[in-house]
């Protein structure tokens, strides 16, 4: 049972940190696009962009949390 318990505290945090680059990437790129095509916008999609990778960060360190309360069970 303990083997199962690490192997699902490994893939939580793996799969969380793939996504969550994925999911930045795509905004980076899509925040520099639309920055590039309307550079008077700059600020309004500089605040969107980095409120929406903060919850991405969010979503990161509540997989961490979940994370040590799964091995804390080892």
């Amino acid at each position: 049972m303990t083997g199962i318990i690490a192997i699902a505290a490994g893939l939580a945090m793996g799969l969380a940190a793939i996504g969550i680059a994925i999911g930045q990437g795509i905004i980076g790129a899509r925040a520099v696009e639309s920055i590039a095509r309307q550079p008077e916008a700059q600020g309004g999609i500089r605040t969107t962009m980095i409120v929406a990778m903060a919850i991405m960060e969010t979503i990161g360190v509540l997989t961490f949390v979940i994370a040590i309360i799964l091995t804390g069970r080892l």
